[in-house]
């Protein structure tokens, strides 16, 4: 039987540690060439990744720096000919929800806009000519369930990718390019050591009362780089188990 992403190659930013390791190592699985680009070394998640696959490297990529960026895409060039999927999970997090508005310090607001939302931007800029090249692709955005929740610094940014993938959707569509966005809610995910130490109250708030997976988030990436989803462009899927929906 086929693999789902037979011969293709995917790309996956934040991809050393946490979801975007998990992401990275089911791409492999399901016969992705998988590039893991990460601000830190991904040595170790790439040969976890390359262990369930075929081909996966890591790539040293800084996605606040437009260089560095255009770096990256210029070793999947040079190295795999294409690029077919990119998945923009790059994220910085911590600290921004104890901070709230008032309490935010300039300097921690500055980088999580740098890393979520101008990140997304220059791997977009950088990979759209290379997609364009081979035929069309497919862009997954990662927001999260904190985008409708006012008064976080964190969600603010995730809402603000949230309208930029369908700007990102418009401009790119007649390039057989889709562009999607998934809102993960909060996931034990596989590559974690121990429970999550709010997991309860976590758990209290969604309708599915449990938390997700990083498996039950791929699933989601696999209906929207699939033929399935051909038709389907600026969205935002929230895989969150129903959190927020009171």
């Amino acid at each position: 039987m086929a693999l789902i992403f037979d011969g293709k190659v995917v790309v996956v930013t934040g991809a050393a540690r946490g979801l975007g390791r998990d992401y990275a190592r089911f791409f492999a699985t399901d016969g992705a060439q998988v590039v893991l680009a990460d601000v830190g070394d991904a040595d170790r998640a790439a040969a976890e990744a390359a262990a369930a696959g075929p081909r996966c490297v890591a790539v040293a990529a800084d996605v606040t720096d437009r260089a560095s960026v255009a770096d990256l895409m210029g070793l999947v060039r040079s190295e795999f000919g294409r690029l077919d999927v990119l998945i923009n999970n790059a994220g910085l997090w911590r600290g921004l929800h104890e901070a709230g508005l008032l309490g935010c310090p300039e300097e921690l607001w500055d980088r999580a806009w740098a890393v979520n939302v101008g990140g997304p931007l220059h791997c977009y800029q950088a990979a759209v000519p290379l997609m364009a090249e081979g035929g069309g692709g497919r862009i997954i955005n990662i927001s999260s369930m904190a985008s409708h929740l006012g008064g976080n610094p964190y969600g603010l940014t995730k809402h603000a990718v949230e309208h930029m993938t369908r700007g990102m959707a418009a401009e790119v569509g007649g390039l057989a390019i889709t562009v999607n966005c998934i809102a993960p809610g909060i996931a034990a995910f596989e590559a974690a050591s121990g429970a999550l130490p709010n997991a309860e109250a976590v758990v209290a708030g969604t309708a599915i009362r449990r938390l997700g997976t990083s498996r039950e988030i791929y699933q989601a990436m696999v209906y929207l780089c699939g033929p399935g989803a051909d038709w389907v462009t600026g969205q935002t899927l929230r895989v969150d188990g129903g959190a927020n929906l009171s």
